[in-house]
Protein backbone atom coordinates (compact mmCIF):
# COMPACT_ATOMS: atom_id res chain seq x y z
CA UNK A 1 0.00 0.00 0.00
CA UNK A 2 2.69 2.57 0.75
CA UNK A 3 4.56 2.24 -2.24
CA UNK A 4 1.12 3.10 -4.18
CA UNK A 5 0.79 6.34 -2.43
CA UNK A 6 2.13 9.81 -3.49
CA UNK A 7 5.63 9.62 -2.40
CA UNK A 8 5.36 13.71 -1.91
CA UNK A 9 3.45 12.49 1.17
CA UNK A 10 5.12 9.46 2.36
CA UNK A 11 8.37 11.93 2.27
CA UNK A 12 7.29 14.17 5.02
CA UNK A 13 5.87 10.97 7.26
CA UNK A 14 9.33 9.05 7.08
CA UNK A 15 11.70 12.40 6.50
CA UNK A 16 12.77 11.07 3.30
CA UNK A 17 12.45 14.94 1.90
CA UNK A 18 15.38 15.55 4.55
CA UNK A 19 13.58 16.98 7.37
CA UNK A 20 14.18 14.70 11.08
CA UNK A 21 11.50 12.33 11.95
CA UNK A 22 10.56 13.07 15.47
CA UNK A 23 9.85 10.09 16.97
CA UNK A 24 7.85 11.40 19.96
CA UNK A 25 5.59 13.82 17.53
CA UNK A 26 5.95 11.95 14.40
CA UNK A 27 4.08 13.12 11.22
CA UNK A 28 1.09 11.63 10.52
CA UNK A 29 -0.45 10.66 7.15
CA UNK A 30 -3.19 13.15 7.60
CA UNK A 31 -0.97 15.94 8.73
CA UNK A 32 1.14 15.32 5.45
CA UNK A 33 -1.61 15.61 3.30
CA UNK A 34 -3.20 18.94 5.24
CA UNK A 35 -0.22 20.39 4.91
CA UNK A 36 0.25 19.77 0.84
CA UNK A 37 -3.44 19.96 0.23
CA UNK A 38 -3.17 24.11 1.62
CA UNK A 39 -0.14 24.59 -0.40
CA UNK A 40 -2.75 23.46 -3.42
CA UNK A 41 -5.17 25.51 -2.22
CA UNK A 42 -3.26 28.56 -2.28
CA UNK A 43 -1.63 28.00 -5.47
CA UNK A 44 -5.38 27.50 -6.69
CA UNK A 45 -6.38 31.09 -4.86
CA UNK A 46 -3.90 32.76 -7.31
CA UNK A 47 -5.06 30.92 -9.77
CA UNK A 48 -8.52 32.38 -9.44
CA UNK A 49 -6.94 35.90 -8.82
CA UNK A 50 -5.75 35.83 -11.93
CA UNK A 51 -8.38 35.15 -13.60
CA UNK A 52 -10.09 38.17 -11.77
CA UNK A 53 -7.53 40.16 -12.89
CA UNK A 54 -7.93 39.16 -16.22
CA UNK A 55 -11.64 40.12 -16.33
CA UNK A 56 -10.13 43.71 -15.31
CA UNK A 57 -7.61 43.86 -18.38
CA UNK A 58 -10.37 42.53 -20.72
CA UNK A 59 -12.57 45.58 -20.00
CA UNK A 60 -9.56 48.26 -19.36
CA UNK A 61 -7.79 47.17 -22.66
CA UNK A 62 -11.62 47.37 -24.79
CA UNK A 63 -12.47 50.46 -23.21
CA UNK A 64 -15.74 49.11 -21.88
CA UNK A 65 -18.27 50.53 -19.64
CA UNK A 66 -16.88 49.26 -16.39
CA UNK A 67 -20.01 48.80 -14.22
CA UNK A 68 -21.74 46.95 -17.05
CA UNK A 69 -18.92 44.32 -17.34
CA UNK A 70 -18.67 43.57 -14.00
CA UNK A 71 -22.62 43.29 -13.62
CA UNK A 72 -22.64 41.27 -16.54
CA UNK A 73 -19.79 38.70 -15.12
CA UNK A 74 -20.50 35.00 -15.24
CA UNK A 75 -18.58 33.28 -12.84
CA UNK A 76 -18.57 29.64 -12.44
CA UNK A 77 -15.08 29.54 -10.96
CA UNK A 78 -16.66 32.43 -8.39
CA UNK A 79 -15.17 30.06 -4.51
CA UNK A 80 -15.73 26.88 -6.05
CA UNK A 81 -12.33 25.36 -7.67
CA UNK A 82 -13.34 21.88 -8.04
CA UNK A 83 -10.15 20.42 -7.80
CA UNK A 84 -9.67 16.98 -6.75
CA UNK A 85 -6.08 16.92 -4.52
CA UNK A 86 -5.78 13.46 -4.17
CA UNK A 87 -5.45 13.78 -7.80
CA UNK A 88 -3.07 16.43 -7.70
CA UNK A 89 -0.73 14.80 -5.50
CA UNK A 90 -0.86 11.79 -7.45
CA UNK A 91 -0.26 13.12 -10.61
CA UNK A 92 2.92 14.54 -9.40
CA UNK A 93 4.63 12.05 -7.45
CA UNK A 94 3.40 9.45 -11.10
CA UNK A 95 5.16 12.66 -12.67
CA UNK A 96 8.35 12.23 -11.23
CA UNK A 97 7.69 7.65 -10.63
CA UNK A 98 7.92 8.53 -6.92
CA UNK A 99 11.40 10.42 -6.95
CA UNK A 100 12.90 13.41 -5.82
CA UNK A 101 9.31 15.14 -4.73
CA UNK A 102 9.01 18.22 -2.95
CA UNK A 103 6.41 20.56 -2.14
CA UNK A 104 8.77 23.63 -3.10
CA UNK A 105 8.69 21.91 -6.60
CA UNK A 106 4.86 20.85 -7.11
CA UNK A 107 3.86 24.58 -6.17
CA UNK A 108 6.14 26.20 -8.42
CA UNK A 109 5.39 23.78 -11.42
CA UNK A 110 1.63 24.96 -10.15
CA UNK A 111 2.26 28.55 -10.32
CA UNK A 112 3.60 27.87 -13.97
CA UNK A 113 -0.07 27.31 -15.04
CA UNK A 114 -1.59 29.35 -12.76
CA UNK A 115 -3.19 31.26 -15.84
CA UNK A 116 -4.74 28.53 -17.05
CA UNK A 117 -6.61 27.41 -14.23
CA UNK A 118 -9.68 29.39 -14.45
CA UNK A 119 -10.33 30.08 -18.37
CA UNK A 120 -11.60 33.23 -19.43
CA UNK A 121 -14.10 33.87 -21.90
CA UNK A 122 -15.22 36.88 -23.37
CA UNK A 123 -18.54 38.60 -25.57
CA UNK A 124 -18.41 42.08 -26.54
CA UNK A 125 -22.18 43.18 -25.87
CA UNK A 126 -23.85 46.54 -26.64
CA UNK A 127 -26.83 47.94 -24.23
CA UNK A 128 -28.97 51.40 -25.15
CA UNK A 129 -29.18 53.45 -22.71
CA UNK A 130 -31.54 56.45 -22.32
CA UNK A 131 -30.25 59.81 -21.83
CA UNK A 132 -32.87 61.51 -19.23
CA UNK A 133 -33.87 65.08 -20.75
CA UNK A 134 -32.81 67.75 -18.10
CA UNK A 135 -34.24 70.93 -18.50
CA UNK A 136 -34.82 74.27 -15.59
CA UNK A 137 -37.82 74.92 -14.07
CA UNK A 138 -38.54 78.91 -13.44
CA UNK A 139 -40.35 80.90 -10.78
CA UNK A 140 -42.08 84.38 -11.36
CA UNK A 141 -40.29 87.30 -10.12
CA UNK A 142 -41.42 90.86 -9.68
CA UNK A 143 -38.36 93.68 -9.55
CA UNK A 144 -38.11 96.71 -9.60
CA UNK A 145 -35.81 98.08 -12.82
CA UNK A 146 -34.54 100.86 -14.31
CA UNK A 147 -36.00 101.80 -17.88
CA UNK A 148 -34.20 105.11 -18.93
CA UNK A 149 -31.61 107.32 -17.48
CA UNK A 150 -31.15 111.35 -18.51
CA UNK A 151 -28.34 113.26 -17.26
CA UNK A 152 -29.28 116.46 -15.62
CA UNK A 153 -25.95 118.53 -15.81
CA UNK A 154 -22.74 117.81 -13.93
CA UNK A 155 -21.36 118.33 -9.96
CA UNK A 156 -17.72 118.72 -9.73
CA UNK A 157 -17.32 116.97 -12.93
CA UNK A 158 -19.69 113.56 -12.01
CA UNK A 159 -22.43 113.63 -14.50
CA UNK A 160 -25.73 113.56 -12.38
CA UNK A 161 -28.71 111.32 -13.62
CA UNK A 162 -32.27 111.38 -13.45
CA UNK A 163 -33.74 107.50 -13.57
CA UNK A 164 -37.03 106.57 -14.71
CA UNK A 165 -37.93 102.97 -13.33
CA UNK A 166 -41.18 101.06 -12.84
CA UNK A 167 -42.01 97.59 -11.74
CA UNK A 168 -42.04 94.32 -14.42
CA UNK A 169 -41.95 90.56 -14.34
CA UNK A 170 -39.40 88.27 -14.92
CA UNK A 171 -38.57 84.71 -14.40
CA UNK A 172 -35.48 83.18 -12.40
CA UNK A 173 -34.40 79.52 -12.28
CA UNK A 174 -36.40 77.09 -9.44
CA UNK A 175 -34.70 74.25 -10.02
CA UNK A 176 -33.48 71.59 -12.21
CA UNK A 177 -36.28 68.43 -13.70
CA UNK A 178 -35.51 65.22 -15.52
CA UNK A 179 -37.80 62.97 -17.46
CA UNK A 180 -37.63 59.88 -19.67
CA UNK A 181 -40.49 61.04 -21.46
CA UNK A 182 -40.80 63.71 -23.75
CA UNK A 183 -41.75 67.00 -22.26
CA UNK A 184 -43.17 70.38 -23.60
CA UNK A 185 -42.63 73.41 -21.34
CA UNK A 186 -42.28 77.06 -21.10
CA UNK A 187 -38.56 78.41 -23.01
CA UNK A 188 -37.38 81.25 -21.26
CA UNK A 189 -34.51 83.77 -22.54
CA UNK A 190 -31.63 85.39 -20.89
CA UNK A 191 -32.02 88.96 -20.43
CA UNK A 192 -29.82 91.87 -18.54
CA UNK A 193 -31.93 94.35 -16.67
CA UNK A 194 -30.55 97.33 -14.79
CA UNK A 195 -31.82 97.32 -10.86
CA UNK A 196 -32.16 100.81 -9.48
CA UNK A 197 -29.10 101.30 -6.69
CA UNK A 198 -30.69 103.40 -3.30
CA UNK A 199 -28.67 105.89 -1.25
CA UNK A 200 -31.14 107.75 1.47
CA UNK A 201 -34.07 106.38 -0.33
CA UNK A 202 -32.94 108.22 -3.97
CA UNK A 203 -31.93 106.38 -6.92
CA UNK A 204 -28.22 107.32 -7.55
CA UNK A 205 -26.94 104.28 -9.68
CA UNK A 206 -27.49 101.19 -11.52
CA UNK A 207 -26.25 97.43 -11.25
CA UNK A 208 -26.79 94.98 -14.02
CA UNK A 209 -28.47 91.45 -13.20
CA UNK A 210 -29.47 88.98 -15.62
CA UNK A 211 -32.83 86.99 -15.41
CA UNK A 212 -35.44 85.43 -17.84
CA UNK A 213 -38.58 86.16 -19.78
CA UNK A 214 -40.75 83.40 -21.56
CA UNK A 215 -40.17 82.73 -25.44
CA UNK A 216 -43.03 80.74 -26.11
CA UNK A 217 -42.90 76.90 -25.38
CA UNK A 218 -40.08 73.87 -26.54
CA UNK A 219 -40.43 70.29 -26.47
CA UNK A 220 -37.58 68.34 -24.94
CA UNK A 221 -37.08 64.54 -25.93
CA UNK A 222 -35.01 62.36 -24.43
CA UNK A 223 -31.58 60.90 -26.47
CA UNK A 224 -30.35 57.56 -26.84
CA UNK A 225 -26.35 56.12 -26.47
CA UNK A 226 -25.22 52.82 -27.28
CA UNK A 227 -23.13 51.40 -24.41
CA UNK A 228 -20.45 48.73 -25.27
CA UNK A 229 -19.44 46.24 -22.41
CA UNK A 230 -17.98 42.55 -22.31
CA UNK A 231 -19.50 39.74 -20.93
CA UNK A 232 -16.73 37.49 -19.36
CA UNK A 233 -17.42 34.09 -17.99
CA UNK A 234 -14.91 32.58 -16.05
CA UNK A 235 -14.89 28.95 -16.44
CA UNK A 236 -14.49 26.45 -13.35
CA UNK A 237 -11.62 24.89 -13.02
CA UNK A 238 -9.57 23.05 -16.05
CA UNK A 239 -8.11 19.72 -14.91
CA UNK A 240 -5.87 19.51 -17.91
CA UNK A 241 -4.25 21.82 -16.60
CA UNK A 242 -2.52 19.49 -13.49
CA UNK A 243 -1.19 17.27 -16.28
CA UNK A 244 0.42 20.15 -18.34
CA UNK A 245 2.14 21.54 -15.51
CA UNK A 246 3.74 18.21 -15.00
CA UNK A 247 4.30 17.06 -17.96
CA UNK A 248 2.63 14.10 -17.96
CA UNK A 249 1.48 11.97 -21.61
CA UNK A 250 -1.73 10.37 -20.12
CA UNK A 251 -1.18 7.22 -22.68
CA UNK A 252 2.48 6.51 -21.77
CA UNK A 253 3.47 3.43 -20.02
CA UNK A 254 4.39 3.91 -16.54
CA UNK A 255 7.46 2.40 -15.43
CA UNK A 256 7.44 -1.26 -15.35
CA UNK A 257 3.83 -1.76 -14.28
CA UNK A 258 2.35 -2.30 -17.39
CA UNK A 259 -0.21 0.63 -16.91
CA UNK A 260 -0.30 3.49 -18.38
CA UNK A 261 0.08 6.85 -16.59
CA UNK A 262 -3.59 7.93 -16.31
CA UNK A 263 -4.14 4.56 -14.60
CA UNK A 264 -0.78 4.95 -11.96
CA UNK A 265 -2.32 8.20 -11.29
CA UNK A 266 -5.69 7.15 -10.59
CA UNK A 267 -4.95 4.18 -8.78
CA UNK A 268 -2.66 6.54 -6.93
CA UNK A 269 -5.29 8.43 -6.04
CA UNK A 270 -7.69 5.72 -5.26
CA UNK A 271 -5.44 4.24 -2.59
CA UNK A 272 -4.69 7.19 -0.84
CA UNK A 273 -8.41 8.10 -0.43
CA UNK A 274 -9.01 4.77 1.27
CA UNK A 275 -6.15 4.71 3.58
CA UNK A 276 -7.21 8.23 4.80
CA UNK A 277 -11.11 7.68 4.44
CA UNK A 278 -11.39 3.92 4.32
CA UNK A 279 -13.08 4.22 0.80
CA UNK A 280 -12.64 5.91 -2.42
CA UNK A 281 -15.34 8.06 -1.82
CA UNK A 282 -17.99 8.60 0.72
CA UNK A 283 -20.41 5.75 0.07
CA UNK A 284 -21.60 3.25 -2.64
CA UNK A 285 -25.54 3.78 -2.49
CA UNK A 286 -26.33 5.65 -5.06
CA UNK A 287 -28.51 8.74 -4.02
CA UNK A 288 -32.41 9.34 -4.86
CA UNK A 289 -33.07 12.50 -7.05
CA UNK A 290 -35.83 14.52 -5.32
CA UNK A 291 -38.13 13.80 -8.47
CA UNK A 292 -37.75 9.43 -7.43
CA UNK A 293 -38.11 10.47 -3.42
CA UNK A 294 -40.96 12.26 -4.55
CA UNK A 295 -42.33 9.45 -6.69
CA UNK A 296 -41.66 6.54 -3.97
CA UNK A 297 -42.91 8.90 -1.29
CA UNK A 298 -46.52 9.59 -3.39
CA UNK A 299 -46.80 5.94 -3.54
CA UNK A 300 -47.24 4.81 -0.08
CA UNK A 301 -50.32 4.18 1.55
CA UNK A 302 -49.85 6.00 4.28
CA UNK A 303 -50.61 9.75 6.13
CA UNK A 304 -49.37 13.19 5.85
CA UNK A 305 -46.95 12.66 9.23
CA UNK A 306 -45.92 9.23 7.99
CA UNK A 307 -44.61 10.19 4.29
CA UNK A 308 -42.81 13.45 6.17
CA UNK A 309 -40.92 10.98 8.37
CA UNK A 310 -39.69 8.83 5.26
CA UNK A 311 -39.16 11.95 3.34
CA UNK A 312 -36.86 13.11 5.95
CA UNK A 313 -35.00 9.49 6.00
CA UNK A 314 -34.64 9.27 2.18
CA UNK A 315 -32.94 12.57 2.10
CA UNK A 316 -29.53 10.76 3.08
CA UNK A 317 -29.97 7.84 0.87
CA UNK A 318 -25.86 7.47 -0.67
CA UNK A 319 -25.19 10.97 1.00
CA UNK A 320 -24.22 9.83 4.49
CA UNK A 321 -21.45 6.95 5.14
CA UNK A 322 -21.53 4.75 7.58
CA UNK A 323 -19.43 5.67 10.60
CA UNK A 324 -19.56 3.43 13.62
CA UNK A 325 -20.52 5.44 16.85
CA UNK A 326 -21.64 8.19 14.31
CA UNK A 327 -24.42 10.51 15.77
CA UNK A 328 -25.53 13.69 15.12
CA UNK A 329 -27.83 16.58 15.54
CA UNK A 330 -30.96 17.31 13.87
CA UNK A 331 -30.14 18.81 10.16
CA UNK A 332 -27.54 18.09 7.94
CA UNK A 333 -23.69 18.22 9.44
CA UNK A 334 -20.92 19.72 7.47
CA UNK A 335 -18.73 17.30 9.39
CA UNK A 336 -20.38 14.18 7.33
CA UNK A 337 -18.13 13.23 4.77
CA UNK A 338 -15.17 14.73 6.14
CA UNK A 339 -12.14 12.47 7.63
CA UNK A 340 -12.41 11.75 11.35
CA UNK A 341 -10.92 9.27 13.59
CA UNK A 342 -13.39 6.29 14.72
CA UNK A 343 -13.17 6.92 18.84
CA UNK A 344 -15.96 4.33 19.30
CA UNK A 345 -14.60 0.70 20.49
CA UNK A 346 -16.19 -2.17 19.53
CA UNK A 347 -15.53 -2.42 15.85
CA UNK A 348 -12.70 -3.34 13.56
CA UNK A 349 -12.46 0.40 12.10
CA UNK A 350 -12.13 1.65 15.74
CA UNK A 351 -9.05 4.02 15.47
CA UNK A 352 -9.09 4.47 11.68
CA UNK A 353 -9.64 7.45 9.76
CA UNK A 354 -12.47 7.43 7.80
CA UNK A 355 -15.89 9.64 6.44
CA UNK A 356 -17.66 10.82 8.99
CA UNK A 357 -21.46 9.51 8.75
CA UNK A 358 -24.11 7.69 11.21
CA UNK A 359 -24.02 4.19 12.59
CA UNK A 360 -27.64 2.69 11.93
CA UNK A 361 -29.19 3.79 15.36
CA UNK A 362 -27.68 6.99 14.82
CA UNK A 363 -29.26 7.58 11.52
CA UNK A 364 -32.80 6.39 12.62
CA UNK A 365 -31.91 8.79 15.79
CA UNK A 366 -31.72 11.43 13.52
CA UNK A 367 -34.64 11.51 11.26
CA UNK A 368 -37.03 11.29 14.18
CA UNK A 369 -35.16 14.05 15.97
CA UNK A 370 -34.97 16.25 12.29
CA UNK A 371 -38.50 15.40 11.40
CA UNK A 372 -40.65 15.69 14.26
CA UNK A 373 -38.25 16.41 17.28
CA UNK A 374 -38.28 13.51 19.02
CA UNK A 375 -35.61 11.71 20.90
CA UNK A 376 -36.46 8.11 20.25
CA UNK A 377 -33.28 6.49 22.51
CA UNK A 378 -29.70 5.98 22.16
CA UNK A 379 -28.32 2.90 20.61
CA UNK A 380 -30.86 -0.17 19.01
CA UNK A 381 -31.07 -1.53 22.98
CA UNK A 382 -32.47 2.42 23.95
CA UNK A 383 -34.57 1.94 21.09
CA UNK A 384 -36.48 -1.28 21.17
CA UNK A 385 -37.56 -0.53 24.32
CA UNK A 386 -39.53 2.30 23.63
CA UNK A 387 -41.37 -0.20 20.86
CA UNK A 388 -44.03 -2.73 20.47
CA UNK A 389 -44.16 -5.30 18.38
CA UNK A 390 -46.40 -5.22 15.29
CA UNK A 391 -47.69 -7.14 12.52
CA UNK A 392 -46.86 -7.08 8.74
CA UNK A 393 -50.67 -6.04 7.76
CA UNK A 394 -49.62 -3.03 10.51
CA UNK A 395 -46.47 -2.07 9.29
CA UNK A 396 -46.18 1.35 7.82
CA UNK A 397 -43.32 4.14 6.87
CA UNK A 398 -41.86 5.13 9.51
CA UNK A 399 -42.04 2.09 11.59
CA UNK A 400 -38.88 0.31 12.71
CA UNK A 401 -37.47 -3.13 12.22
CA UNK A 402 -34.42 -4.80 14.52
CA UNK A 403 -32.06 -7.60 13.42
CA UNK A 404 -31.15 -9.69 16.47
CA UNK A 405 -27.39 -10.68 17.26
CA UNK A 406 -26.48 -14.45 15.73
CA UNK A 407 -26.92 -15.37 19.84
CA UNK A 408 -30.09 -13.80 20.23
CA UNK A 409 -28.28 -11.45 22.99
CA UNK A 410 -29.35 -8.33 21.85
CA UNK A 411 -29.87 -6.42 18.46
CA UNK A 412 -26.97 -5.57 16.00
CA UNK A 413 -28.83 -3.50 13.64
CA UNK A 414 -32.45 -1.05 13.62
CA UNK A 415 -34.11 -0.06 10.34
CA UNK A 416 -36.83 2.07 9.59
CA UNK A 417 -39.77 0.95 7.01
CA UNK A 418 -39.36 2.93 4.14
CA UNK A 419 -42.78 1.21 1.90
CA UNK A 420 -43.33 -1.18 -0.87
CA UNK A 421 -42.00 -0.84 -4.63
CA UNK A 422 -43.56 -0.93 -7.66
CA UNK A 423 -43.28 -4.67 -7.46
CA UNK A 424 -44.61 -5.46 -4.11
CA UNK A 425 -41.28 -5.74 -2.25
CA UNK A 426 -40.50 -4.49 1.41
CA UNK A 427 -38.73 -1.74 1.44
CA UNK A 428 -36.43 -0.14 4.05
CA UNK A 429 -33.93 2.93 4.37
CA UNK A 430 -31.40 2.20 7.01
CA UNK A 431 -27.71 3.08 7.81
CA UNK A 432 -25.52 -0.25 6.03
CA UNK A 433 -22.00 -0.83 7.27
CA UNK A 434 -21.43 -1.32 3.90
CA UNK A 435 -23.26 1.30 2.25
CA UNK A 436 -23.98 4.32 4.11
CA UNK A 437 -27.86 5.38 4.16
CA UNK A 438 -29.47 3.30 1.26
CA UNK A 439 -32.77 2.07 0.31
CA UNK A 440 -33.16 -1.46 -0.21
CA UNK A 441 -34.46 -4.82 0.53
CA UNK A 442 -31.78 -6.49 2.46
CA UNK A 443 -31.29 -10.35 2.07
CA UNK A 444 -31.92 -10.45 5.93
CA UNK A 445 -35.35 -8.52 5.53
CA UNK A 446 -37.59 -12.11 6.76
CA UNK A 447 -35.41 -11.75 9.89
CA UNK A 448 -36.37 -8.37 10.60
CA UNK A 449 -37.82 -8.01 13.53
CA UNK A 450 -41.13 -6.02 13.21
CA UNK A 451 -41.77 -2.74 16.37
CA UNK A 452 -43.61 0.40 15.85
CA UNK A 453 -42.17 3.70 18.32
CA UNK A 454 -44.48 4.01 21.26
CA UNK A 455 -43.17 7.92 22.13
CA UNK A 456 -44.05 9.09 18.04
CA UNK A 457 -48.22 11.05 17.62
CA UNK A 458 -48.17 9.52 13.95
CA UNK A 459 -51.08 11.30 13.74
CA UNK A 460 -50.09 14.67 14.62
CA UNK A 461 -49.70 17.89 11.88
CA UNK A 462 -47.11 18.02 9.29
CA UNK A 463 -44.49 21.05 11.04
CA UNK A 464 -45.11 24.13 9.07
CA UNK A 465 -41.25 24.19 9.27
CA UNK A 466 -38.31 21.40 9.86
CA UNK A 467 -34.88 21.47 11.24
CA UNK A 468 -33.04 20.30 8.57
CA UNK A 469 -35.14 17.67 6.63
CA UNK A 470 -37.64 17.60 3.71
CA UNK A 471 -40.42 20.43 4.99
CA UNK A 472 -44.03 20.63 3.74
CA UNK A 473 -45.23 19.25 0.24
CA UNK A 474 -42.77 20.04 -2.76
CA UNK A 475 -43.97 22.62 -5.38
CA UNK A 476 -41.84 21.87 -7.82
CA UNK A 477 -38.29 20.41 -8.75
CA UNK A 478 -35.69 21.38 -10.96
CA UNK A 479 -31.78 21.07 -11.85
CA UNK A 480 -29.45 23.31 -10.21
CA UNK A 481 -25.77 24.18 -10.03
CA UNK A 482 -24.58 24.65 -7.06
CA UNK A 483 -21.66 26.56 -5.90
CA UNK A 484 -20.46 28.25 -2.74
CA UNK A 485 -19.13 31.44 -1.58
CA UNK A 486 -18.29 32.92 1.85
CA UNK A 487 -18.28 36.74 2.94
CA UNK A 488 -14.25 37.88 1.63
CA UNK A 489 -13.32 39.85 -1.05
CA UNK A 490 -12.47 36.90 -3.47
CA UNK A 491 -16.02 35.67 -3.16
CA UNK A 492 -18.14 39.29 -3.08
CA UNK A 493 -15.80 41.59 -4.10
CA UNK A 494 -16.64 45.14 -3.11
CA UNK A 495 -19.98 43.30 -1.15
CA UNK A 496 -17.70 41.42 1.14
CA UNK A 497 -19.10 43.76 4.52
CA UNK A 498 -21.14 40.38 5.01
CA UNK A 499 -25.10 42.13 4.36
CA UNK A 500 -27.05 40.68 1.81
CA UNK A 501 -28.81 41.76 -0.91
CA UNK A 502 -32.25 41.05 1.55
CA UNK A 503 -30.57 43.68 4.10
CA UNK A 504 -29.81 40.37 6.29
CA UNK A 505 -26.48 39.41 7.56
CA UNK A 506 -24.94 36.43 5.79
CA UNK A 507 -25.58 33.35 8.06
CA UNK A 508 -25.58 29.72 7.15
CA UNK A 509 -28.51 28.58 5.08
CA UNK A 510 -28.80 31.36 3.12
CA UNK A 511 -28.55 31.05 -0.46
CA UNK A 512 -28.18 33.74 -3.65
CA UNK A 513 -30.39 32.97 -6.76
CA UNK A 514 -31.66 34.69 -9.48
CA UNK A 515 -34.48 37.88 -8.57
CA UNK A 516 -36.95 34.82 -10.67
CA UNK A 517 -37.13 33.81 -6.90
CA UNK A 518 -38.44 36.06 -4.17
CA UNK A 519 -36.51 36.60 -1.03
CA UNK A 520 -37.70 34.00 1.43
CA UNK A 521 -38.30 31.42 -1.41
CA UNK A 522 -37.38 27.88 0.49
CA UNK A 523 -35.19 25.59 -1.48
CA UNK A 524 -34.42 21.74 -0.64
CA UNK A 525 -30.81 20.87 -1.60
CA UNK A 526 -29.50 17.44 -0.77
CA UNK A 527 -31.52 17.33 2.31
CA UNK A 528 -31.26 20.63 3.38
CA UNK A 529 -33.45 23.41 3.49
CA UNK A 530 -32.30 26.79 2.53
CA UNK A 531 -33.69 30.68 2.07
CA UNK A 532 -33.22 32.53 -0.73
CA UNK A 533 -31.99 36.05 0.84
CA UNK A 534 -29.14 37.01 -1.15
CA UNK A 535 -28.40 38.24 -4.96
CA UNK A 536 -25.41 38.69 -7.27
CA UNK A 537 -23.85 39.45 -10.82
CA UNK A 538 -25.80 38.74 -13.90
CA UNK A 539 -24.32 35.46 -13.85
CA UNK A 540 -26.91 34.74 -11.25
CA UNK A 541 -29.25 36.85 -12.11
CA UNK A 542 -29.44 35.43 -16.02
CA UNK A 543 -29.48 32.29 -14.71
CA UNK A 544 -32.66 30.73 -12.82
CA UNK A 545 -30.60 26.82 -12.39
CA UNK A 546 -27.71 28.69 -10.53
CA UNK A 547 -27.66 28.20 -6.45
CA UNK A 548 -24.71 29.96 -4.37
CA UNK A 549 -24.91 28.40 -0.62
CA UNK A 550 -23.15 30.41 2.12
CA UNK A 551 -20.57 28.97 4.08
CA UNK A 552 -18.64 30.48 7.09
CA UNK A 553 -15.44 30.51 5.36
CA UNK A 554 -13.46 30.77 2.15
CA UNK A 555 -11.50 26.99 2.53
CA UNK A 556 -14.67 25.50 3.16
CA UNK A 557 -16.50 27.30 -0.35
CA UNK A 558 -13.13 25.92 -1.91
CA UNK A 559 -13.78 22.34 -0.26
CA UNK A 560 -17.49 21.78 -1.10
CA UNK A 561 -16.35 22.85 -4.72
CA UNK A 562 -19.40 23.06 -7.17
CA UNK A 563 -22.03 20.49 -8.47
CA UNK A 564 -25.25 19.64 -10.16
CA UNK A 565 -27.88 18.17 -8.24
CA UNK A 566 -31.66 18.45 -8.14
CA UNK A 567 -33.14 20.62 -6.10
CA UNK A 568 -36.36 21.09 -4.83
CA UNK A 569 -39.05 24.21 -4.54
CA UNK A 570 -41.24 24.63 -1.33
CA UNK A 571 -42.20 27.96 -1.38
CA UNK A 572 -42.17 30.98 -3.30
CA UNK A 573 -41.37 34.34 -1.21
CA UNK A 574 -42.25 32.55 1.99
CA UNK A 575 -45.58 32.21 0.92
Amino acid sequence: MIVSLPSILMNTVFGLDGTAVDMENPVTLQESYNEMSGAVSDVVDQGYNRALEKVEQIIQDGGYDYDLSMEALINYAQSSAGYDVSYILAAYSASLQQQGTSEADMVAKLEAVMDDMFPVTYEEKQQERLIPVSYTTYQAVTLTVVTSQTQTGTIDGTPQYRYTTESRTYYEPAGVQTSEEPVTTTAYNPITVSLPVYSDGTVTGTSEATYYEAAGSVTLNPETEIIRYVECTIHPFDESVIIDAFGIDEDATYDQFGITYAEAIDNMAKALKMTLYGAASSGEAVELTDAELIAFVERQNCNATRKYILSTGLSLVGKVPYFWGGKSGPGWNEEWNTPKVVTAEGSSSTGTIRPYGLDCSGFTTWVYNTALGVNIGAGTSGQYPNTVAISEAELLPGDLGFLAESDGSGWNHVLMFAGYSETGERMWVHCSSGSGVILNTPSYDSSIVLRRLTNVDYDAPVPETGTGGITGEPMYTLEVDVTHYCACSLCCGENAAGITASGKPVAEGMVAMSSYYPFGTKIEINGVMYTVEDRGGSGIENDIHRVDIYVPDHQQALRLGRYTTTATIYSLGGE
